[in-house]
């Protein structure tokens, strides 16, 4: 049976029965998942575009998840630099529930952006198939949109915070 991920904007996401809040430690987050996963951290260095100035670099910190709870599914969990849990992504996989939405990767994006803003009444395109709703604090986009092929949802990333998403 498919895994179900209820997002709770604001507070963080259940994946199946386990309650994982915004801003939970690194090790917590793994301990409580309980699954085998790969770290993928890395730093990309913009100093040279700075006049030396590390402040701009680009630290990631992320863990990937693939076949958890022995399903065929892919995720990450992006941290921040204090290792507190920031943002999810999906891959594939999944049921998501957002406020009582059900909707998966086998459905077609136009469908599922739809069901989204039923809840949330505030959709943008950014796109041709990738779409941001930000009062929900996420993302979505096709397998197209995201440098695949066809129509359907492939890409679902939620966040804590959505200040890098909005145009100023």
């Amino acid at each position: 049976m498919t895994i179900t991920i209820t997002y709770q904007p604001n507070k963080g996401f259940s994946l199946g029965d386990t309650l994982l809040l915004w801003e939970t430690d690194r090790q917590k987050t793994r301990s409580l998942i309980n699954d085998i996963y790969k770290i993928s951290d890395s730093v990309t260095d913009l100093s040279q575009y700075y006049n030396g100035d590390t402040s701009q670099n680009i630290i990631q910190r992320r863990d990937i998840y693939t076949n958890y709870k022995g399903q065929d599914n892919f995720f990450f969990l992006n941290f921040d630099k204090n290792d507190r849990l920031i943002e999810l992504e999906l891959h594939q996989g999944f049921v998501i529930n957002i406020n009582g939405v059900i909707f998966d990767f086998s459905m077609d994006i136009e469908k599922v952006a739809e069901l989204l803003n039923s809840i949330s009444g505030n959709k943008k395109q950014l796109s041709e198939g990738e779409y941001f709703f930000e009062n929900l604090k996420l993302t979505i986009a096709s397998g197209e949109a995201s440098g695949g092929e066809g129509n359907e949802f492939s890409y679902f990333y939620c966040s804590k915070d959505i200040e890098h998403l909005i145009d100023n």
